[in-house]
């Protein structure tokens, strides 16, 4: 971005977005690889695997029972440079709605919202709005979101993305205890650990090279709306490395949300800057 156009939208963030959501939510406790669904004692696996086509129907069953969520949110956030917690006001809404509201004493200090495409940030210390495409680089650069929206709200509301498989196949993780799925993808592979009750307890996706794009844990579940819900969700970002711990209180699954929840006002005399024309 120009200076003279803004002074600079990274401190902005780094004010704002870094304490709040680093990528807006969105997350249980990470350890490298699929290490956070081990537990101290291995059992047995179970006298009968299920098949891929029947863990593929529990998440698809749990995306369809789960479309939104609105929770207050304690928010972690660190990365090699910094760390940061937050109180937040979170709406997440499939397949791409987002509203995070970064709390204080004196009302909000910072908003996210994305909708159709299309992102917001509004940070009141400098009163300068943000707006442009919810592409990768302006989630990256004005959001520290290193994954697309669609995304992240599948794994804030408990589910890895859905992806279209070449192959997949069911074993059991003795280390981790859990049952696993392996996806082979276009261009990469998802995996997936769930309990014997099919909820997902852990997932990442590893590209063509074997490096990890992302890593996530779900944990805490409650029951919501007759609906089991992770009420602690965690997101890694190893060639980031940054990670971001949510941990959700007074949850509302499946809320009446109307667009309007994730649209933002911009309020009078307030800067705006088009994301789009902005060249770093």
């Amino acid at each position: 971005m120009a200076n003279r156009t803004m002074r600079d939208p990274r401190r902005v963030v780094r004010c704002a977005a870094a304490e709040s959501i680093g990528a807006a939510l969105l997350l249980g406790m990470l350890v490298t690889g699929c290490a956070a669904t081990r537990a101290a004692t291995s059992r047995l696996a179970p006298a009968r695997l299920p098949t891929a086509s029947e863990l593929d129907a529990a998440l698809s069953d749990r995306r369809t029972a789960v479309q939104s969520l609105r929770a207050l949110a304690h928010l972690r956030y660190r990365d090699a440079d910094e760390s940061g917690s937050s109180r937040e006001a979170l709406i997440v809404a499939r397949p791409d709605r987002v509203r995070v509201e970064v709390l204080s004493v004196l009302g909000s200090v910072f908003v996210l919202t994305a909708d159709n495409g299309a992102m917001t940030a509004y940070a009141r210390q400098d009163d300068t709005v943000y707006r442009g495409k919810a592409s990768l680089e302006n989630l990256a650069r004005y959001a520290r979101l290193w994954v697309p929206v669609t995304d992240l709200v599948d794994i804030v509301l408990g589910t890895p993305p859905p992806r279209p498989a070449q192959q997949e196949r069911v074993t059991f993780d003795a280390d981790a205890n859990a049952v696993r799925l392996w996806r082979a993808l276009d261009d990469g592979v998802q995996v997936v650990w769930f309990t014997d009750a099919a909820l997902p307890v852990a997932a990442e996706e590893r590209a063509s090279s074997g490096d990890a794009t992302w890593r996530a844990t779900f944990d805490a579940y409650e029951e919501h709306a007759g609906v089991p819900v992770a009420t602690r969700i965690a997101l890694e970002l190893p060639g980031a490395a940054r990670r971001l711990e949510i941990t959700l209180d007074d949850v509302d699954v499946n809320p009446s949300l109307d667009h309007s929840v994730f649209a933002f006002q911009t309020p009078p005399g307030s800067k705006v800057v088009n994301l789009d024309r902005v060249a770093d």
